[in-house]
Parts: C-alpha cells; sequence; structure tokens
C-alpha cells in the first residue's frame, strides 16, 4: 500500500510540475510529504490557535518516523507568502519545500538526521518562492513526544533573507576592505586608555615587524608590551616629535608623518591619521589610528626631487638645485658672517669636441670632467652643471684665497686627465672665474656675475688660466678654515 501511495505521489508531482513553468533557478523539488499514519498516529492533528496566520512567521507540526517517512502535519497560512507554497500544499503528500539545489543535501544529512536522533533541528536553508528566487529561512524544530517509532516536533521557519543578504554584503565589504589594506599597506589600531585594551590590524603589526597578537586584541601588560614595542621602532629622529604630538591633549583629529625602523633595522615611512576621543574635562580617552606604509611615496617623492633638481647627464645639481643652495648659504653666511666662494668654470674649444667627434663624445667628456672635478671637491662644496659646458662650484666657509687655489687645482687636475672614448684619449682644459660673496651684497647674483666677468676675462686671455674677480671696496680677505 506504501509502495502505491509513493507511485501515485510521484506520478501527481510530475503532472503538476508539467502544468507550472520552468523555473529560472532549478532547484531538487525537495518533497516533504505528510507521514504515513501508522496506528500510533490515528488520532487527529488538533492544528494550534489561527493567531499564528496574524504573524510573519510559518508555523508548524512536523513527524518524523524515518527518511522515507517523514512531512508536515500542519503548516500556518504564512507560508504562501513566506516560502511560495500555500499551507496544504506543505501537508499533502504532492506539496513540499522547494529548497535550493545546493541545500539538499544539507536537509538530508543534517535535519533528518537530527530529527531520527530526536534532537532540536537549528538550520539556515535556501528555498526557492513561486519565481524561483532563492529565499533564506530559519528552520527551527523542537521535539515533543515520541510514540513509537514516530517522533512529533513542533517548529517555527522565519525568514533570514534581508539579514543574509546584509551579512553577504558585510562579509564583501570587508574582503573589499582586506584586499584595500593588503595593496595600500594600510592598517589600524584602536586604543582604550582606560581599560588599556588595544585593537591592532596584522598590517599594523608587520608596518613595525611585530607578531600579530592572536584575534588582534591585547590588554593589560601585553597592550604596554605592544606600545612599547611601537615606541622602540620609532626613528630616533622622530620620537621626541611623535611623544609631543601624542601628548598633546589639545586636538581631536590629528595627520602627521613620521619613520621606524623595523626589526630588519629597514626604514619605513609611515603617515598616522589619529581621531581622539576625550571626556568633558578634555582628558584622552581613546585614540583610533589609521596608519598608512607611504615608504614607496615618499622614495617616489625624493627621485622627483632628484630629478628636478639633478643634471639628467652628470648627475650632479643643475641650475635650479644651485640656486637654492647658493640662496641658502647667503642665509647662512649674514647669520654667522661666514665666507663662501664661487667658482665659474666653463671648458675650452667644447663646440670644436662635438664638431670633430660627435655629440656622443661630448657627453663622454661632460661626465668624465665632472668626474674630475668632484675629486678635488669637500662633501660639502656643491658642483653644478648650469647649461652645456658651463659649470659653478659653491664652496662654503670658503675665502677668495682658499677658492683660488682649489681653483688651479681644478685647472691642473682636468688639464692632465686623458679622456678614453671611442675614438681615442681626448684631452681638455677649462678656464675658471672666482669671486667671493660680500656680506654687504643683497643676493648671491652678484658674486655670480663678478665669477662669470672673470672667466671670460680668462677665456679671452688665452684660456686654460684661472682669473680671480676682485672685492667689493667693503670687503677685506679673510682666514679661511677651508681643508686642502
Amino acid at each position: 500500500m506504501a509502495k502505491s501511495r509513493k507511485t501515485t505521489a510521484s506520478k501527481a508531482s510530475k503532472r503538476k510540475t508539467s502544468k507550472s513553468k520552468t523555473p529560472k533557478l532549478k532547484s531538487a523539488k525537495r518533497k516533504i510529504s505528510a507521514p504515513k499514519k501508522s496506528a500510533a498516529q490515528k488520532s487527529k492533528v488538533i492544528p494550534p490557535s489561527t493567531a499564528f496566520d496574524a504573524l510573519p512567521v510559518v508555523a508548524f507540526y512536523y513527524q518524523f518516523t524515518s527518511q522515507d517517512d517523514h512531512g508536515f502535519t500542519w503548516v500556518s497560512e504564512h507560508s504562501a507568502k513566506m516560502l511560495g507554497v500555500k499551507a496544504h500544499e506543505l501537508v499533502k503528500e504532492t506539496g513540499g519545500l522547494r529548497l535550493h539545489p545546493d541545500d539538499v543535501g544539507a536537509f538530508d544529512d543534517f535535519v533528518l538526521r537530527t530529527m531520527a536522533a530526536g534532537e532540536p533541528v537549528d538550520v539556515h536553508l535556501r528555498v526557492l518562492h513561486k519565481d524561483s528566487a532563492p529565499r533564506w529561512i530559519h528552520f527551527n524544530a523542537w521535539p515533543q513526544t515520541k510514540v513509537k517509532h514516530t517522533w512529533s516536533y513542533t517548529g517555527l521557519i522565519l525568514n533570514i533573507d534581508e539579514r543574509k543578504k546584509a551579512e553577504t554584503e558585510q562579509s564583501v565589504m570587508l574582503q573589499r576592505m582586506e584586499e584595500a589594506q593588503d595593496i595600500a599597506k594600510l592598517g589600524w589600531y584602536d586604543f582604550d586608555v582606560k581599560s588599556k585594551m588595544l585593537d591592532v590590524t596584522n598590517e599594523f603589526a608587520d608596518s613595525l615587524g611585530l607578531p600579530f597578537a592572536p584575534g588582534g586584541r591585547v590588554t593589560g601588560e601585553a597592550a604596554d608590551n605592544y606600545i612599547n614595542a611601537f615606541l622602540n621602532a620609532l626613528h630616533p629622529d622622530d620620537r621626541e616629535r611623535y611623544m609631543s604630538i601624542i601628548a598633546d591633549e589639545s586636538w581631536r583629529r590629528i595627520e602627521f608623518d613620521y619613520r621606524i625602523l623595523t626589526r630588519s633595522n629597514e626604514v619605513r615611512h609611515l603617515c598616522s591619521r589619529i581621531q581622539r576621543t576625550a571626556d568633558k574635562s578634555g582628558k584622552r580617552i581613546r585614540d583610533f589610528a589609521v596608519i598608512l606604509d607611504i615608504t614607496e611615496r615618499k622614495r617616489l617623492e625624493e627621485d622627483l626631487r632628484a630629478q628636478a633638481g639633478t643634471d639628467p647627464l652628470t648627475g650632479v645639481p643643475n641650475r635650479r638645485s644651485f640656486e637654492a643652495a647658493a640662496r641658502r648659504e647667503v642665509e647662512r653666511a649674514r647669520r654667522y658672517a661666514k665666507p663662501f666662494a664661487v667658482i665659474a668654470l666653463d671648458i675650452d674649444f667644447f663646440k670644436k669636441v662635438n664638431d670633430t667627434h660627435g655629440h656622443d663624445i661630448g657627453d663622454i667628456v661632460l661626465k668624465e670632467m665632472t668626474k674630475v672635478c668632484l675629486t678635488q671637491l669637500r662633501l660639502t662644496d656643491v658642483l653644478a652643471r648650469l647649461g652645456g659646458e658651463e659649470f659653478a662650484a659653491l664652496l662654503p666657509e670658503t675665502d677668495i684665497i682658499a677658492a683660488t687655489k682649489l681653483a688651479e687645482r681644478l685647472r691642473v687636475a682636468v688639464a692632465n686627465k686623458q679622456i678614453a672614448t671611442p675614438r681615442g684619449l681626448i684631452s681638455i682644459t677649462v678656464s675658471l672665474g672666482v669671486a667671493q660673496y660680500a656680506p654687504n651684497e643683497n643676493s648671491i647674483e652678484s658674486a655670480v656675475k663678478r665669477a662669470d666677468e672673470s672667466l671670460y676675462e680668462a677665456k679671452n686671455s688665452g684660456r686654460n688660466r684661472v682669473v680671480v674677480a676682485k672685492l667689493p671696496s667693503l670687503v677685506k680677505p679673510t682666514t679661511s678654515n677651508r681643508v686642502h
């Protein structure tokens, strides 16, 4: 008889399915049918009050005898709206929950196995509504009685579709944030001053080269140790400034850059953006900080500054950098009454080198001549290429006498250099003009102009020589502390 009823139910189900439209997303059409009426179940099922029909939940009775004999015995009317299946369709043999294909196994493996053990059921499932759209439900069932081999359950089905969508969106957002943190090397920490509770991200720990705290949270002494590790990682030149900023209780939001030293002694540039919470008296109670690793940005900025102020051929400063350095030296000379000098330098007959051997050989000559000059200068001196074959040297704390001696050494060193090129060895000479800056001059331009005039005088006098500009009348030669 049972076998006949199953066959009939199957045919009825197929007839019903053939009349309905094909859903966009096919379910496994899991049929949870009414159980067989055993002798122990001949008593009539008395439904609860119709008050359930007014609630936004699906209440139900469920009976489980075996994997092949289980199903709803009563369902509240809200099932049509929530599940897309009318209550009487869930109860009768040809009706059933339209489970999402991916959740059929979960129902068989978990729900039915749990009911077979007479234990409470608590599971999240997806059902296909009448429009075939998947919807999340929370399926709860509690065992009530057991008669022979049959368990009777009461249960509730809740609609958790919106909650699941929110959780999914939140999960996607968190994943994107993690990806953004990884790409941008972004970390953060949240510090509660009173409880000494510190929440940190893995990126924050990585930026310090510190081990990541389990769960990202440390408290009490562990938080103190973590903070001390961070303070110890601060670059020595930035530690005092950082401590001063943190100790200042007047601000509520701040952004500043600083450096740290990792365990491998690598210098990293960080930018902290801190939002501070204070009590009514203005006392700091919480800091939330976002930390961005800006090391690559800083390196790029330094490269760009270097490129903007460096001659690409010779690698020495260009005219712009020379003028900036000269302005700084003027201010320094005025403040400390220290002398400094300028040398103007030009390669003799350089146009002939280009015309005879080509510009590629001319470039080699410029680079080699630059190297020769740098060997004669101190680290504090500035050699710059102003354009073409024209160079200038800025000599801090150097008077006219010491500058003249240096210019002569430069002239001799260049004249004695045999420059190797693909066209053979080439010798060149240079002409130089020397001038000392006078404190009564308004700018560096006057000293540079006098050095240029002396340079052209050297060229007009036969080249390969040094000419010294006369000092302004208000300035007398001073004793230089230049190391030769």
